[in-house]
């Protein structure tokens, strides 16, 4: 374990250590002194001292009424937490303890969409909405973005987010500072979150280059190997040799294009075609005829290219697109199709059929590494993969944070307004059916409950085809 107590201090992290051990939400938590006379704030899990730490926080949780389970440690710190705000070891900042800070995701979003260009702990979502969004449509993008579906101001609106802040996860927020209980005396990392990924070297950006996770496959509900396919992505991300782009023939590093979208139902699979960044971005969620050919290349040659749930789809019309423009054409079917199927998942999700989607869902491929030699991506036929299987602990964190972000993405799916695609899941027969899954899982009859989804799944697409 990285020892804390051996670096240097900040001198606000000195005071914020001796303010938090004297405090008397602390009292009995306990605690030794270095030779310095420094208070020795970390500990190892596993030791005689960090037990007796483990034994505190566990009692608290039963005086709060929290049960002891995952994530039990992260609501009774926040909880406990004196003053809300927890300085940094390595600068000596303050930042919230709470996910008001802009992931980077989010601040990918407001430069592309609004030229705003924030350091993501200068502000936080609150202090942004207030100076930077001023019009009704303003709001309406930011309401959109985190599910508030109805508020009386802008006020209200900020309000609103800040409560969602301080009591649920979103893709587009960040913690100040990351739980750490019980190794870290007050429960939370030392470095906040304006330092750690300098300070962390396992989330340096180097490193995290080569770990980068799709979270869409995940959301998307894509079949694939989602672990090996990241961890390629992670190695074009790493790559900075220049090669003349595919696409637009200018000189640049590359990027992986997957040949079908996972946003069209496509697998999130090893199948990227190399080009740089603008044409990738350009590219978007649409595919091309010679796209099209290739995925059935590569069908013929024995890959599985498209999800389960996208297969009747696309095996229904993909020999039909014969140019640039049909190509088009099955792009905007399968985008349709696939909305619709997520609006389908979300349905039985809210209706209690977890146990039925979990069938689908492959937590089995966090139980491996991937390394590559020879990697070029301009010949991605000669890469070598190597695998290695994970620890145990890997294994389990890796697991779960998978099937999270695919039932957290059904949640925040049915809190979406989209306009834009015309859903058939409110249909009388469409409900009905629905409804017969759901009475075949209550009945314990998985077999039938999953033939009646892929009818279901069916008629919807048929649906979308032909406009009804």
């Amino acid at each position: 374990m990285n020892n804390n107590n051996d670096r240097s201090w900040n001198d606000n992290f000195k005071a914020y250590t001796e303010y938090i051990v004297n405090h008397k939400n602390y009292a009995g938590l306990p605690y030794e002194r270095g030779k310095n006379g420094c208070v020795k704030w970390v500990v190892a899990g596993k030791s005689k001292q960090g037990i007796a730490r483990t034994n505190w926080w566990n009692e608290k949780c039963k005086q709060h009424d929290i049960p002891i389970q995952k994530g039990c440690y992260a609501i009774i710190a926040r909880l406990l937490h004196p003053t809300k705000m927890h300085t940094c070891q390595c600068c000596g900042k303050q930042l919230s303890i709470y996910a008001v800070y802009p992931s980077k995701l989010l601040l990918t979003k407001l430069k592309k969409d609004y030229d705003i260009n924030v350091e993501q702990t200068s502000c936080t979502i609150m202090e942004i909405v207030q100076h930077h969004f001023n019009t009704e449509k303003d709001l309406k993008y930011i309401a959109a973005l985190f599910g508030v579906t109805s508020y009386a101001n802008k006020t209200d609106l900020i309000e609103q987010i800040k409560r969602l802040a301080q009591s649920e996860q979103s893709k587009y927020l960040s913690p100040g500072v990351m739980s750490n209980c019980p190794d870290r005396f007050d429960g939370f990392h030392s470095d906040g979150l304006c330092c750690r990924e300098r300070t962390d070297k396992g989330r340096h950006k180097d490193n995290m280059q080569t770990y980068t996770q799709d979270r869409r496959a995940y959301e998307e509900w894509a079949d694939g190997n989602y672990n090996l396919a990241n961890r390629l992505m992670g190695e074009f991300h790493k790559c900075t040799v220049r090669y003349e782009c595919p696409v637009c023939k200018q000189m640049a590093q590359m990027s992986p294009d997957h040949i079908g979208p996972i946003s069209l139902g496509f697998c999130h699979s090893t199948n990227f075609a190399p080009m740089c960044a603008s044409c990738n971005s350009a590219k978007n969620n649409r595919f091309t005829l010679s796209d099209v050919k290739k995925l059935i290349q590569l069908e013929n040659n024995g890959q599985t290219v498209v999800s389960w749930h996208a297969k009747y789809i696309w095996d229904k019309c993909k020999f039909n697109a014969n140019s640039d423009d049909d190509a088009k054409k099955l792009s905007s079917i399968m985008a349709k199709c696939h909305q619709n199927i997520l609006k389908l998942f979300s349905v039985i999700s809210e209706k209690g059929g977890n146990e039925l989607l979990m069938q689908y869902l492959h937590p089995e491929y966090s139980l491996y590494d991937y390394r590559f030699k020879n990697f070029n991506p301009m010949k991605l036929e000669e890469l070598q993969i190597i695998e290695k299987p994970l620890t145990s602990k890997n294994k389990r964190k890796n697991q779960e944070r998978y099937i999270r972000i695919a039932f957290e993405s059904l949640r925040d799916f049915s809190k979406k307004d989209n306009r834009k695609v015309l859903f058939y899941t409110d249909r009388k027969d469409i409900q009905e059916q629905t409804d017969q899954i759901i009475g075949l899982l209550n009945d314990k009859k998985m077999s039938e409950a999953k033939a009646k989804l892929n009818d279901t799944i069916e008629k919807l697409c048929d649906y979308v085809e032909n406009g009804d």
